[in-house]
């Protein structure tokens, strides 16, 4: 028999939770090869910094804050199977805590950081993590508060975004692709072609508008292109091109299929088929640890986006 529990018993659960998911994060190897008095130091300069308009943090406390996130990361993203698991069980709320916690951790310490407005596809990929990490910690509010602070990042971006219609196919796609989820996870970033399609405006919001723009212009680029063939593969370099050409399809379907399913508000039905996609694209891309890491937080935020986190948890102390 199913017995409900009062509110306080709730509160008292998700307090317990919560302390088990801040354990089992600071346990991890990687986070606790980071000295704890370190991490308080660095995680309460990332605070002061993150909010501060200016460029960000550079030499010398960077490659602190650099390492700190990245552990951050890793301890997180150990938990991201079971907790995208669609089957409810108690090891899958510990594992959303922890996801949520590692991610919120993370994002303090990327937001601060001074990011490479340089080079502009550093500069989207850059952005693009951490506006996943946003989404999965729920931030997603602080994440467009950073684009407005943050100096260079939106011209970086949008320079880079002039430049994709003259590269070859991979970059083009890549590119697009991550312009494209930009949009999904609310950057405020407005592009020339972004007012191509005026009346969806009326009913939708403007970043997914500008995704759907971007998609169609995907789309009819895609049809043109020739893939590589199914033919023996001779050397390295072939087998690498039909590799990001498996990667940049499924990857292309996953987002296709996520921004249909937001415009349309039919989330949950969505989820099983998107994490489909996306762990086909990262298993492709298992060699390069750069896009597996990514594409590995675009799986959650994607996830968390199309409801299949369903109950984000409220964890103070973010």
């Amino acid at each position: 028999m199913h017995v409900l529990t009062g509110q306080s018993d709730r509160s008292v659960d998700q307090r317990d939770l919560l302390a088990v998911a801040r354990a089992t994060l600071d346990e991890h190897w990687a986070v606790s090869a980071v000295p704890a008095e370190r991490r308080t130091l660095l995680l309460e300069r990332a605070d002061e910094a993150a909010v501060a308009p200016g460029e960000g943090l550079g030499e010398p406390i960077a490659d602190g804050l650099a390492l700190l996130g990245t552990a951050y990361e890793l301890a997180a993203l150990a938990q991201l199977e079971v907790a995208i698991d669609a089957t409810a069980s108690a090891a899958r709320d510990l594992a959303r805590a922890v996801l949520t916690l590692g991610a919120s951790r993370a994002y303090r310490c990327g937001a601060a950081l001074r990011p490479p407005v340089d080079d502009g596809d550093a500069a989207l990929t850059w952005s693009l993590r951490l506006g996943a990490l946003a989404m999965v910690s729920g931030q997603t509010d602080v994440y467009a508060d950073w684009w407005q602070k943050r100096d260079g990042i939106a011209s970086a971006v949008t320079e880079y975004a002039s430049t994709l219609e003259n590269l070859p196919w991979e970059p083009y796609a890549r590119g697009t692709l991550w312009l494209a989820w930009l949009g999904l996870l609310g950057a405020p970033l407005k592009l020339p072609i972004d007012d191509a399609d005026v009346p969806l405006a009326r009913t939708a919001p403007q970043p997914l508008v500008a995704t759907r723009t971007r998609l169609a212009a995907f789309r009819e680029r895609r049809a043109s292109h020739v893939t590589p063939g199914d033919g023996p593969v001779l050397n390295t370099a072939a087998l690498r091109a039909r590799m990001a050409e498996f990667a940049i399809r499924h990857l292309a379907d996953a987002t296709e299929l996520l921004t249909i399913a937001v415009l349309r508000r039919t989330l949950p039905d969505v989820t099983g088929e998107f994490k489909l996609r996306l762990s086909a694209a990262r298993s492709a891309m298992a060699g390069d640890h750069g896009q597996d890491v990514l594409l590995a937080w675009l799986q959650a935020a994607g996830v968390t986006l199309a409801g299949g986190v369903t109950a984000q948890l409220e964890l103070p102390g973010f």
